[in-house]
């Protein structure tokens, strides 16, 4: 079954998640989008009924896999008490379908994403980076003995990010490349001299030691701060599809770089372009990551040389997730664009001194 603006009403009706009587009132409205799979958001304005449904898109295996991992992650939290203080930074989930590889989760009304916050509206809180940070120690905290029984039941496995990868490619060709932008960026991180040998070293740090949520960029929490009442803070975190073992340093990483990210493209001269652009507040972001930084290697209670150690380490990590995302910039491109060779060169200088980066790029001063 392919849902629809017009049929999805009637499935929920099937699933027991819609009643007659909104849908008789015209209590119902249908939002459709796509990203990585088909979205629909159902009664967004109203005040019941309302849900985020996914769908497989195209229903192709490898999509319909990563859809069923997020469901399952869904319900190992819900039923696994390890995973009861991260409860509170979940999305509920309500529904899914096997058959149809549908997922449906609560519609998280009043939320937007951080990344959009700090591209945008550039109002970003050091609470919001404090639950974050807390958000992510949960998750990497969970009890060895739960990882092992996970592993066991080959619910989880190591999910190494293919980009440590790259250094053994022994040669290059432009034939293996997806397109001319890509053929370039592979070419030049090749001719570089010692480029890729820091790629090389930077992988070997890379170690599976908990569970981690695979893809914990900023577009992935969603946060809603009630400032008319208490001004707390409210975090989900959503997107479970790649959640498995590794490295929890990547997970943070990955924060670091998605804030990097939204620097390079407020850079952009198209997106300078738009009217009503706000100019990109550099110390907001960097305090953002310091907190954020500070409150999870205090929530680890690491010791100072610890909290150095494994500040270089994400910061190296940081440098080689801005190369994973240069990749994502040109699968199609025909042109190596200018956002996509300074997110090549903000690698290569992370890399090259991550000490000097973490301190004067993430503005992480210990």
């Amino acid at each position: 079954m392919l849902l629809t603006e017009t049929n999805i009403v009637h499935y929920l009706l099937d699933c027991g998640l819609f009643d007659k009587a909104s849908f008789v009132n015209d209590e119902f409205s249908c939002d459709a989008g796509n990203s990585r799979h088909k979205n629909y958001i159902v009664n967004k304005e109203f005040e019941t009924n309302r849900y985020f449904i996914k769908q497989a898109l195209g229903s192709t295996a490898e999509k319909i896999h990563s859809l069923k991992r997020e469901a399952l992650f869904y319900e190992i939290a819900a039923a696994n008490e390890s995973f009861g203080p991260l409860q509170k930074y979940l999305p509920v989930s309500l529904h899914y379908d096997t058959a149809n590889a549908i997922l449906v989760l609560e519609y998280l009304a009043g939320y937007t994403s951080i990344y959009d916050q700090l591209l945008y509206q550039q109002d970003l809180s050091t609470a919001t980076a404090t639950e974050l940070a807390n958000a992510l120690f949960l998750l990497h905290s969970t009890p060895a003995e739960t990882v092992e029984k996970l592993t066991e039941k080959g619910f989880i496995s190591i999910n190494k990010p293919w980009i440590l990868t790259l250094p053994e490619l022994k040669s290059f060709s432009a034939n293996a490349a997806r397109s001319e932008a890509e053929a370039a960026g592979l070419q030049l991180i090749y001719d570089v001299p010692g480029f890729m040998d820091m790629i090389g070293e930077a992988a070997k740090l890379w170690v599976a030691d908990c569970i981690v949520h695979g893809d914990s960029k900023l577009n992935n929490f969603l946060v809603k701060i009630d400032k008319e009442q208490t001004g707390t803070t409210s975090l989900k975190l959503i997107d479970w599809e790649l959640f498995n073992t590794g490295d929890p340093l990547w997970d943070l990483a990955t924060v670091f770089q998605s804030a990097l990210t939204a620097w390079v493209i407020s850079e952009d001269p198209v997106y300078k372009a738009n009217k009503g652009v706000k100019t990109f507040d550099q110390g907001n972001m960097q305090l953002f990551i310091s907190v954020c930084f500070t409150n999870y290697a205090a929530a680890n209670k690491w010791n100072d040389a610890e909290t150095r150690a494994k500040l270089e380490k994400c910061t190296v990590f940081c440098g080689l997730r801005l190369l994973h995302n240069f990749f994502e910039t040109t699968p199609h491109a025909k042109s190596l664009r200018p956002y996509s060779a300074r997110l090549l060169q903000l690698a290569y200088n992370i890399l090259f001194n991550p000490a000097e980066a973490a301190q004067h790029v993430l503005g992480i001063k210990l």
